[in-house]
């Protein structure tokens, strides 16, 4: 059964605990959350709440006490919950996006830096796993919209038009979806069988004991 997503009063109460938080700790916006949960469903490794509860919900006192942080930590399990089942179904979950500080547009840098926040959490190296060329394509608009590219000591490694940045905004959900798929595709990749025993030559003694040769015993086709 899926995960149902948040409901109205979920999202508000969930959004109440942290975005205070957040602006004042090292706890995550929902916005955070959501593209950190988007990474850790989608790669290889899979982790349990322990493993990335103290990310999300950083240093703050807040949650030292057992209601507030069980409240918590359960609305973000329903949260992650729901973001998986979505990019198994094929689908991206709404993207969860605040406005600019200076101004109406949705923000989308902290919602791919989360996401490339989470490569750093997980115990698989993506890069090194994927060993493949194209697999950086896939995430270059999270990279682009994500900061990856901003300026280092005072100039910008790849600079980038508005038209540019919108044309990766429009391809965000596609690479989201397409970086859960490549890691499934490659999970579930068959292996090839390896043989453990040395092969029997057809003219070799068959190896059942019988003192026939192989191909007059166990290899008759």
């Amino acid at each position: 059964m899926s995960a149902q997503a948040l409901t109205d009063a979920e999202f508000t109460r969930l959004e109440s605990l942290l975005a205070p938080l957040a602006a004042t700790t090292d706890t995550m916006r929902l916005d955070e959350v959501q593209g950190f949960f988007a990474a850790i469903a989608s790669g290889p490794d899979r982790l349990e709440t322990a493993e990335w509860i103290d990310d999300v919900l950083g240093e703050s006192p807040a949650f030292d006490d057992d209601a507030a942080r069980a409240e918590v930590v359960a609305l973000l399990e329903k949260l992650y919950a729901a973001t998986a089942d979505a990019l198994a179904a094929g689908e991206v979950p709404e993207l969860i996006l605040y406005a600019e500080e200076d101004g109406d547009e949705a923000d989308y840098w902290p919602w791919c830096n989360a996401y490339l926040y989470a490569l750093d959490v997980v115990e698989t190296d993506w890069f090194e796993a994927a060993d493949d060329e194209g697999f950086e394509d896939l995430l270059y608009p999270l990279m682009a919209l994500g900061g990856i590219f901003d300026e280092e000591e005072g100039e910008a490694l790849v600079e980038f038009s508005d038209d540019e940045l919108e044309g990766f905004k429009d391809e965000l959900p596609d690479a989201v979806l397409a970086v859960y798929n490549y890691w499934r595709a490659k999970v579930n990749a068959p292996t090839t069988a390896r043989r453990d025993a040395p092969k029997v030559g057809r003219n070799d003694p068959c190896p059942c004991g019988s003192g026939k040769k192989y191909k007059q015993c166990c290899g008759k086709e």
